[in-house]
C-alpha cells in the first residue's frame, strides 16, 4: 500500500511493467505535445488502477493533548540535571505551535520559556514571553512565579545596562556592481550555446576570494527540522521568541510582520496541507509547492492574470542579464524562474510519469484541504489546470536548478568537527541558476545572514573563463564513474568537466606540490584548530594569507596543497560570513 508520493508512483510503475504496459504508456507520453496532456494521461493510468484512494492525508490543526505532551519533554530536558535548553525551547515551541488560541496550555508553554530564556540571560526575550504568558490564561496560583522573574529579568537588565548587539557582517562585490544588475559584479557576462546551454562567464581576471554575487532567492523553504528553531519566512534562528501560526501546527515566525508577509506569499494557501506535504513529498519537491504558491501570490492571486503572463514569455529571449534589475517587477522576476531548464525531452516515461504523479497528487491535497485556492480557483476548470501544470513544470526544475540554503551548525558530539554545514533550506535563484555544474568547481556558495547567497571564487579564472558551481559531485570527494551516475540520473547530462575527461584523482591520492624555500604553506595546525572553532580574529586574519597562496599556486590545480587551502578559505568565509547557529551564544550555559 502506497505511504507516500513516490511509494505511489513505484506501486504504479511496478504494475505497468507487470501488465505489459509500459510501451503502450511510453508511445501515450511521446504523443503528449503539452504538460495538461502527459498530466491528463498519467491521471486516467493512475484511476484506472485506483491508486490516488492510498493518499489519506491526515490533516493538521491544533491539539491540546499534543501540546501538554511537547510540554512535558521540554520539562524533561529543563530539569537542572539535563539542562539542555536548547532542545527544551523547541520542545516549549511545538507545544506553542500545537496549542489552542488564548489557552491556558499556550500561556504555561510561554511560561516555560520564559523560564529558559532566564536560564540562558536573555531577560528582554524572557520579560515578552512572560507577556505572552499574561496575555493567555496562565493560572492564578502560578502569576506569583512570573512576578518574581519579571523583577529578577529587570534587574539583571539595569545591572547589565541592556542587551547586547551581535555583529553582523555582510560581504560585498569585489568588483562594481552591474549598472542594470547591482547584485552581480559587472565583469560578468551570460553566453549561450548548443554545449554549454546558458552560462556565465567573466570579462576580467578573477582571483580566489573575489565575491562576484550576492543574490536574494524569489521562493525559499525552511527545512523541516528547524520548524520549531527558525521563523518559517526569513529563515532566522530566533527560536527563544518564535510565535505561532494561528491555524497549523507545523509554522512558526520570528513576529507578526514575518507571519502576515508569509500569509500574503505562500502560507494561506499551504497552510492546512504543509504538514501533509512534509510527510508526502521529498523538500525538492515541496519546492515546486513553494513556487507555484510564490508564482500565484506574485500575481494578487489572479490566475487569469498568471496564466496569460506565462503565456506571454518569449523563452527563447528571455535574457536575465538584459533585465533591469533595479526596477524590475516581483512578476517579470518570476519570469527568469519560470523559464529555468526543465530538462524534459531528455527525461525517461519513467520519470515524467513520476513528475506527473507528484502534480496529481499535491494538486489533490491542495484542491482538497486549501480552503483559500478553491475560492481562488472557484468553479474554473483551467484553474486548477494551471495549477498541476505549474507544480509539474516546477517540480521538474527544482532537481536541475533549485540551490540548498546552509548555516553553520554547533555541534559539540560530533567526532571531528565542532562546526558543521547542515542544511537550512532551499531557494530558487535567476542569476546563480545560470552557472553549470563542474567537479572541479572554481567558486563555491555560502548562504548568509540576510537570507542572499554569495558566489565566492575559489581558485583564479581568467579573463573569458567559465565561472562553475558544484552540484554535489567533487572530485576530491568521489570517484569518476560515482560522479557520473549521480549527475546523469539528478541532472540528465554526461559530466565533461575537466575533472572528468583528465580523471582527477580523490582528495587523500593529489600530487603534493614542493613550494619554493622562501614559501611557507599558510595552514598553520594551532590556528586552523582555532578556525575549527570558528574563531573570528583567526579568520579574518588568515583569510587573505589563503587567497594570496591559492591565487599563486592555483596554476598547479589539481593538487593537495591547493586544495586543502581552499578547504580553509571556505571555512573562514563561513567563519565571518555565513548563517551561524545561534546555540553557540549558550555552550556555556547549557548541555544545549
Amino acid at each position: 500500500m502506497p505511504l507516500d508520493a513516490y511509494d505511489l508512483y513505484s506501486e504504479l510503475w511496478r504494475t505497468v511493467v507487470i501488465n505489459g504496459q509500459l510501451e503502450q504508456l511510453t508511445a501515450a507520453l511521446k504523443g503528449c505535445s503539452t504538460d495538461s496532456e502527459i498530466i491528463r494521461y498519467i491521471r486516467q493510468v493512475v484511476d484506472e488502477h485506483g491508486m490516488l484512494e492510498f493518499i489519506k492525508p491526515k490533516g493538521d490543526g491544533k491539539d491540546e493533548s499534543k501540546a501538554i505532551a511537547c510540554r512535558k519533554r521540554g520539562n524533561e530536558c529543563f530539569h537542572p540535571k539535563v539542562r539542555k535548553y536548547v532542545k527544551a525551547v523547541e520542545h516549549y515551541n511545538e507545544s506553542i505551535a500545537l496549542a489552542e488560541a488564548n489557552s491556558e496550555t499556550l500561556a504555561i508553554a510561554y511560561a516555560n520559556r520564559s523560564a529558559v530564556c532566564f536560564e540562558l540571560q536573555e531577560y528582554e526575550a524572557c520579560l515578552e514571553n512572560i507577556r505572552l504568558a499574561r496575555q493567555n490564561p496562565y493560572p492564578e496560583n502560578l502569576l506569583g512565579k512570573l512576578a518574581k522573574r519579571e523583577a529578577e529579568c529587570q534587574n539583571k537588565l539595569q545591572s547589565n545596562g541592556g542587551a547586547e548587539v551581535s555583529e553582523i557582517r555582510e560581504p560585498k562585490l569585489s568588483y562594481k556592481p552591474n549598472p542594470s544588475i547591482p547584485h552581480v559584479s559587472d565583469c560578468l557576462e551570460l553566453k549561450e550555446d548548443s554545449q554549454f546551454g546558458r552560462y556565465l562567464v567573466t570579462n576580467r581576471n578573477l582571483s580566489a576570494g573575489d565575491v562576484v554575487i550576492v543574490e536574494k532567492p524569489f521562493s525559499r523553504l525552511l527545512a523541516a527540522q528547524l520548524r520549531y528553531l527558525n521563523c518559517d519566512y526569513c529563515h532566522q534562528d530566533v527560536f527563544l521568541s518564535l510565535i505561532p501560526c494561528e491555524s497549523c501546527s507545523f509554522t512558526m515566525f520570528c513576529s507578526k510582520d514575518c507571519r502576515k508577509k508569509a500569509n500574503e506569499g505562500y502560507h494561506s494557501v499551504e497552510c492546512p496541507i504543509i504538514k501533509d506535504m512534509h510527510f508526502l513529498f521529498t523538500k525538492v519537491i515541496l519546492m515546486a509547492l513553494r513556487t507555484t504558491t510564490m508564482a500565484i501570490s506574485t500575481f494578487g492571486g489572479n490566475l487569469d492574470e498568471l496564466r496569460l503572463h506565462i503565456e506571454s514569455i518569449d523563452e527563447s529571449n528571455l535574457h536575465p542579464f538584459k533585465l533591469d534589475w533595479t526596477g524590475i517587477s516581483p512578476q517579470e522576476v518570476y519570469s527568469t524562474i519560470h523559464v529555468l531548464a526543465t530538462n524534459q525531452k531528455q527525461r525517461t516515461p519513467g520519470d515524467l510519469t513520476q513528475r506527473a504523479i507528484y502534480a496529481i497528487v499535491m494538486s489533490e491535497v491542495l484542491f482538497g484541504k486549501s480552503q483559500r485556492l478553491n475560492e481562488l480557483c472557484g468553479d474554473n476548470e483551467s484553474h486548477r489546470d494551471l495549477v498541476r501544470q505549474l507544480i509539474f513544470r516546477h517540480a521538474q526544475t527544482a532537481p536541475v536548478n533549485m540551490h540548498s540554503l546552509m548555516y553553520m551548525d554547533y555541534a559539540p558530539d560530533a567526532d571531528e568537527e565542532q562546526f558543521r554545514q547542515e542544511s537550512l533550506g532551499c531557494g530558487s535563484f535567476p542569476i546563480l541558476s545560470m552557472i553549470n555544474h563542474s567537479c572541479a568547481p572554481n567558486l563555491v556558495r555560502v548562504t548568509l545572514s540576510s537570507g542572499c547567497v554569495a558566489a565566492l571564487i575559489n581558485r583564479p579564472v581568467k579573463k573569458g573563463g567559465q565561472l562553475f558551481d558544484n552540484y554535489g559531485y567533487h572530485h576530491c570527494l568521489d570517484a569518476l564513474t560515482d560522479r557520473q551516475s549521480g549527475l546523469r540520473a539528478q541532472y540528465s547530462f554526461k559530466c565533461e568537466c575537466e575533472a572528468c575527461r583528465k580523471n582527477y584523482p580523490l582528495y587523500f591520492s593529489l600530487k603534493r606540490i614542493e613550494l619554493p624555500p622562501n614559501v611557507v604553506h599558510p595552514i598553520n595546525n594551532d590556528e586552523f584548530e582555532r578556525l575549527r572553532e570558528h574563531d573570528m580574529q583567526t579568520a579574518l586574519k588568515k583569510m587573505p594569507d589563503y587567497c594570496r597562496f591559492i591565487n599563486t599556486f592555483g596554476g598547479q590545480y589539481p593538487c593537495y596543497d591547493v586544495s586543502s587551502v581552499q578547504e580553509a578559505l571556505l571555512r573562514c568565509f563561513q567563519v565571518i560570513f555565513a548563517t551561524q547557529t545561534r546555540k553557540l551564544k549558550y555552550k556555556d550555559l547549557s548541555s544545549l
